[in-house]
């Protein structure tokens, strides 16, 4: 299916024959329970779709944007997402297993208490995103741009974290025990707990 454009649409499993989409457009579209396993996008766009309880397990997505979209209690497991931009999206209790990010923007993304561990991370921007319970242990952030992120309760034990930009990130109650800083975070880090470095 190539250069398709829907808006305000309810689809139905077995909706769709073609699972190679590129470059089409879904406003407001409901794909709520729809189960849609490996899926291939490129240079899509989906905004404010709903994803509730669906599957894209094993599913591929090249410079696709979901923006602002829904993906409660989906199922995630083993997708990848290069270069796309999920910015404003959420992931309440959506399975995230072995899924892969490749560089891309997740700004203010929901990813609040998901299991991420073992995960590379390296040079995706996750400003604003929302990380709180969140277990990112043995992860490779190098780079990572989690400036105005929130790390509550987050775990980064043993994560790099060196050359990640962490611009108004409050680390007071993140584990980051055996978590690698380089020289400007370790001042950051002191920073947080009023010590002063001279």
């Amino acid at each position: 299916m190539e250069d398709r454009s829907f808006e305000g649409v309810n689809f139905e499993q077995n909706a769709f024959d073609d699972l190679e989409w590129i470059q089409c457009r879904f406003s407001k579209c409901s794909f709520k329970g729809l189960r849609i396993s490996e899926l291939a996008t490129k240079g899509c766009e989906f905004d404010e779709c709903d994803f509730t309880g669906g599957g894209l397990s094993s599913s591929k997505h090249r410079s696709t944007g979901f923006l602002n979209c829904v993906f409660v209690n989906s199922d995630l497991f083993g997708s990848r997402f290069e270069k796309c931009r999920m910015i404003g999206s959420t992931f309440d209790g959506a399975n995230l297993s072995a899924i892969e990010i490749v560089s891309g923007d997740w700004s203010f993304v929901n990813l609040r208490y998901q299991e991420l561990n073992g995960m590379d991370l390296r040079t995706v921007r996750f400003k604003g995103a929302d990380f709180a319970g969140a277990s990112l242990r043995k992860c490779d952030l190098r780079d990572t741009l989690f400036d105005q992120a929130s790390l509550i309760h987050a775990k980064l034990r043993d994560s790099d974290l060196r050359g990640a930009s962490l611009d108004e990130v409050d680390l007071r109650n993140t584990d980051l025990k055996g978590a690698r800083f380089d020289i400007a975070q370790a001042i950051h880090f002191a920073h947080c707990y009023g010590i002063i470095v001279e």
